[in-house]
């Protein structure tokens, strides 16, 4: 009898998920803290030449590395990244749930204000990878996922690249959702942020019009009309088509950036907007699973109008003149046929329907426009009373630094790592930042309990009075060699967040906590001091 495969002496495959022109994603199983979870594996071209195999193959690599520190409630989590038979596999959170593409395909388009609604929480996304300098490459229906638990994520950053890199070879992407300066290799012709951003116009039109915009019969076809051709008017999108249609532009320069592309999508939405006021926790970016879209068997439509629930914490009334899928109760057989509802609707039976409110969220811009230098950032005084007598080094001296005990057999270490995120023109760096928190805080609590052979991850708590927001956790962990016990945490102050791991090689150092609070709000006043 075959034994499933083991991936990096860790991952074991239990059942192939999906197929496409970039891999294979399958459903695994991790060994080390028995959770299940998506791995992708990464075929590279086969027409390569053995140096140049080696050379995307660590590129790959390293942008999937890179691609781990993208921290969002929207995104997808990237566990890990291994070699296994000269492949890349790229380990990733499991999501239960089904893609947009499936939901489109098995219900028809959606309303302009749900399709707004989902472009807002990728669009989210986007930003947060872009602010890292990463572009996703493959923006499409079948990577935003609408998880049964009522999230809407953008999946697959395993083909992630820096902007304004170049990827050589075949296109990389998919036909009709990769942008025209991405399908060529002209001097000067580099796809950068602006690409993902003509990915995403496609999306939203594919969702809202029930087909591409460029769909042809062939890829090659397909290419040449997304190259030359304009993109088939829209037919149902309203007030939302002006807005695709600029997103489609062929030239780059020709499309709203990111700031105005929101300002455009918001008001679509119908006076609500895919964002979470300040000091709000995870639930904020959960929409409730209400509708069910035709006679289609358990698609669910987590990403109804309601998105009022990111502002005001209860579901509006559909509004109207808003094509709303059908409903159905609890109780309704998921194969039974719903009714099809009219023009205008009211809200499902069993949830009140207050009017949406139109009142955008006020954002403080960031304060900071660089990361200080992060060994300056804790006294003498301040690190002997959190780590003891201590040497500081770092391998990234401008965004991380370790402050770590002298003459210690139990090697006590405070590791510390910033994210700055950049200005972007309405205060939306700060956002980022908060939801970077959040994303973290999530990847901790599904985590919670678990930790494998020899090991547990305790739950999420909140750190009070430090900076703009900050939780932690603490992990054990033991082998037939070693014991460590860790104290994880994040943190914001504005447009920067911190990253905390403070390490101890013993079973167990209840002190330990306190002396990471401690270290936090040094760290912060130490910041704010220097925005």
């Amino acid at each position: 009898m075959n034994q499933p495969r083991l991936v990096g002496g860790r991952y074991q495959l239990i059942a192939q998920l999906g197929r496409g022109g970039m891999g294979v994603v399958w459903r695994a199983h991790d060994t080390v803290i028995g959770r299940e979870v998506a791995i992708k594996q990464v075929h590279l071209p086969a027409n390569l030449s053995p140096d140049d195999h080696a050379r995307l193959r660590e590129r790959t690599l390293h942008e999937a590395r890179v691609a781990v520190q993208v921290r969002h409630p929207a995104v997808v989590a990237i566990h890990d990244v291994v070699v296994e038979g000269a492949e890349p596999w790229i380990v990733m959170e499991l999501v239960k749930g089904r893609s947009l593409d499936e939901v489109v395909k098995s219900g028809g388009p959606l309303s302009p204000q749900w399709a707004a609604s989902i472009g807002l929480f990728v669009l989210s996304a986007l930003a947060a990878a872009h602010t890292r300098g990463l572009l996703h490459r493959d923006v499409k229906p079948g990577n935003v996922l609408l998880a049964d638990d009522g999230r809407i994520l953008l999946s697959d950053f395993g083909i992630a690249t820096r902007a304004g890199g170049q990827q050589g070879g075949a296109p990389m992407g998919t036909p009709g959702y990769t942008a025209p300066e991405a399908l060529t290799e002209e001097p000067g012709r580099v796809a950068g942020p602006a690409a993902d951003l003509w990915s995403l116009g496609a999306t939203i039109y594919t969702a809202v019009e029930g087909v591409p915009p460029f769909a042809r019969p062939t890829a090659m076809a397909t290419h040449g009309a997304v190259m030359t051709e304009p993109p088939r008017p829209p037919q149902r999108a309203g007030a939302l088509g002006p807005v695709l249609m600029r997103l489609l532009e062929k030239e780059p320069a020709r499309r709203p950036d990111t700031v105005t592309l929101r300002a455009a999508l918001h008001p679509l939405t119908g006076g609500t907007a895919a964002t979470v006021p300040a000091g709000s926790h995870m639930a904020s970016w959960v929409l409730p699973k209400l509708p069910v879209y035709g006679g289609a068997a358990a698609v669910l439509a987590v990403f109804v109008t309601a998105v009022a629930l990111i502002l005001t914490g209860t579901p509006p009334a559909t509004l109207a003149g808003t094509e709303a899928p059908a409903t159905t109760s609890a109780t309704t057989s998921a194969t039974a046929p719903a009714t099809t509802a009219g023009p205008t609707t009211a809200a499902p039976s069993g949830t009140p329907a207050p009017t949406a409110t139109g009142t955008p969220v006020a954002r403080t811009p960031g304060k900071f426009t660089a990361i200080p230098r992060p060994c300056q950032l804790l006294t003498r005084d301040q690190a002997t009373e959190v780590v003891g007598k201590y040497l500081t080094s770092s391998v990234e001296p401008t965004v991380k630094c370790t402050w770590a005990k002298t003459r210690d057999d139990k090697s006590l270490s405070l590791n510390l790592t910033l994210f700055l995120y950049p200005q972007q023109g309405d205060g939306y760096e700060t956002k980022l930042a908060e939801e970077h928190v959040q994303g973290a805080r999530a990847k901790a609590e599904s985590e919670a309990g678990r930790g494998g052979s020899g090991g547990e991850q305790g739950e999420v708590f909140e750190i009070s009075g430090s900076g703009d927001g900050a939780v932690g956790w603490e992990k054990s962990e033991t082998t037939f060699s070693t014991k460590k016990f860790t104290v994880y945490s994040v943190f914001r102050t504005g447009n920067i967040v911190g990253e905390i791991r403070f390490t101890r090689d013993v079973e167990k150092e209840p002190g330990l906590r306190d002396k990471t609070e401690k270290a936090i709000k040094y760290l912060v006043q130490n910041l704010d001091a220097k925005a």
